[in-house]
């Protein structure tokens, strides 16, 4: 008989240590999951006082992790499989909390586990984990429990979630290449200007040769960057550090989204993939029998664009006063085909497929952006790059001719 020390996570989600005595690891195993636990890390006392520090340090890593909406995602499919498999709504609910990856999901779990089996219903329960969870995903689960249909809200809930991951997957898509690319450039720049070209002209002042016009310009623009490159690059610094300070102020944070939305080319495009998500996400809260009122007030409230989120408020507003919803939307910067959409679905009494349609339809005028962006951005960067580039080597060859025929 041999004694097993072990790591394991409690019902209440904080960290145990204990003992077992038992013959064997698989032996000493099944006793510590027979009491409810999660085990961690199972050993004899050698083992676990070499793996203690590196496993507690790992899991206080993967605690600080915060849950992703892939997440989310993979949990609202879980809870809709094994709902429909005929598994209670806490014994979904343990099983997903034992599949997370993140502890911080798996904790957040097992606390509305917790509040069910006291009592609480599971959208109440959610609500206590605004942190994890969204208000889309609370109110959604309020609709569920009224109707018995969690199972569907579930996958709604999944699918809402795949459609936002496409749609911010396909935005950083078109803004990460042409940034890497501009990166490299500048770098690749900073160091012909800064590290080449002086020493080229060093070289051609000790043979007393007359500096070129091409090398003396790069020359100028050498010293230049020498004596204020640092103070321009830490300008930058405080400058992008200021306009991300500014964003946490309410105000400040509405009239920058308001620009942003006014941009030529980048604009279009971020409007069109934030009414895609509204539009979808509208539909499937009609779609789970939501009011009006409650859907604009969800939008509004899980919308990353201030200006946008703060017409959908005011709209809620106009809604409460007895307005039409076509009406209410009638606000800026709310695109007119929303509002129109919005009318039609209001007369034919489906609102909630006029509005999925409305999501498609913006899906495929982002994808159209995102292309039009790409194929925009790449030949400007090559046309920029390679004419500073090409200037760069005129001037180097520029000299060197100077240099080999003794001319200026």
């Amino acid at each position: 008989m041999a004694t097993w020390y072990y790591l394991a996570i409690g019902p209440d989600g904080r960290e145990l240590r204990g003992s077992a005595d038992a013959p064997d690891e698989t032996q000493a195993r099944r006793q510590i999951l027979a009491q409810g636990l999660r085990l961690l890390e199972i050993g004899t006392e050698v083992t676990r006082s070499r793996g203690d520090f590196f496993r507690s340090l790992g899991y206080a890593f993967r605690l600080g992790l915060s849950v992703r909406t892939g997440d989310l995602q993979m949990f609202y499919r879980q809870m809709q499989l094994m709902l429909r498999a005929g598994h209670t709504l806490l014994e979904a609910l343990e099983a997903c909390s034992h599949l997370a990856r993140r502890p911080r999901l798996s904790r957040a779990l097992d606390r509305c586990a917790e509040r069910i089996s006291a009592g609480s219903s599971f959208s109440a329960a959610l609500a206590r984990e605004a942190e994890i969870f969204p208000r889309i995903a609370v109110k959604l689960a309020e609709a569920g429990e009224a109707s018995g249909e969690l199972d569907a809200v579930f996958e709604r809930l999944a699918l809402l979630a795949e459609r936002r991951a496409d749609v911010r997957r396909q935005v950083l898509t078109a803004l990460t290449y042409p940034s890497v690319v501009l990166l490299a450039a500048i770098g690749v720049i900073t160091f012909l200007v800064t590290k080449v070209i002086p020493r080229f002209a060093t070289f051609l002042q000790s043979r007393g040769k007359s500096i070129p016009w091409a090398a003396r310009t790069m020359m100028g623009i050498a010293d230049w960057l020498s004596a204020w490159g640092g103070p321009l690059a830490l300008a930058m610094l405080v400058a992008v550090a200021a306009l991300v300070l500014a964003r946490r102020l309410p105000r400040l944070r509405l009239a920058s989204d308001h620009v942003f939305l006014r941009l030529p080319v980048v604009g279009g495009t971020l409007m069109a993939a934030s009414m895609a998500q509204i539009s979808w996400t509208f539909g499937l809260l009609l779609k789970s029998r939501l009011t009006v009122l409650d859907a604009l007030n969800s939008v509004g409230q899980i919308t990353p664009n201030a200006a946008l989120a703060s017409a959908f408020v005011r709209a809620s507003d106009g809604v409460l006063e007895g307005k039409t919803l076509a009406v209410a939307l009638e606000r800026r910067p709310i695109p007119v085909l929303l509002r129109h959409m919005a009318a039609i679905g209001e007369r034919s009494g489906e609102m909630e497929t006029v509005f999925e349609a409305l999501g498609t339809h913006y899906q495929k005028d982002l994808d159209a952006r995102v292309k039009f962006l790409s194929a925009m951005i790449e030949p400007m960067l090559t046309l920029l790059i390679g004419g500073v580039v090409g200037f760069v080597y005129y001037a180097f060859f520029q000299a060197v001719l100077a240099v080999s025929t003794g001319g200026g």
